[in-house]
């Protein structure tokens, strides 16, 4: 499988102060190259130059992608598949418990994994 971004770009980050709030950032740094950044790349910065990239508009929030997302060119059938006993943690009808199952409850425990954000 290709490496894919566990990020999506959010919200152009305004001001310096936006850095302290959020961990994960989407930086454009070149014409068409972006990293994804923990804030922490960013505050090792001088001020003047993350002030600089923040004015000019290559600062975004990352948010979170949630499984759908990031798998979303799966079937359920593959999903089922990579996961194995990993999904009885998303079966409300389990509770967690893997075991027998007679898979009444595998499409609920899907879409809550799909719903779930990716690790």
């Amino acid at each position: 499988m290709k490496m894919k971004r566990k990020y999506k770009q959010g919200d152009r980050v305004d001001s310096v102060a936006e850095l302290l709030e959020h961990d994960w950032f989407i930086v454009h740094c070149g014409h068409r190259t972006t990293k994804t950044m923990h804030k922490a790349v960013l505050l090792e910065w001088k001020l003047r130059t993350c002030q600089q990239a923040i004015d000019s508009g290559r600062v975004f929030i990352a948010v979170k992608l949630t499984n759908g997302e990031y798998y979303g060119d799966m079937t359920d059938d593959q999903i089922v598949d990579m996961l194995e006993t990993d999904l009885c943690e998303y079966c409300e009808g389990r509770k967690g418990v893997v075991g027998q199952c007679d898979g009444k409850f595998c499409d609920e425990a899907i879409e809550a994994w799909k719903g779930a954000y990716v690790k």
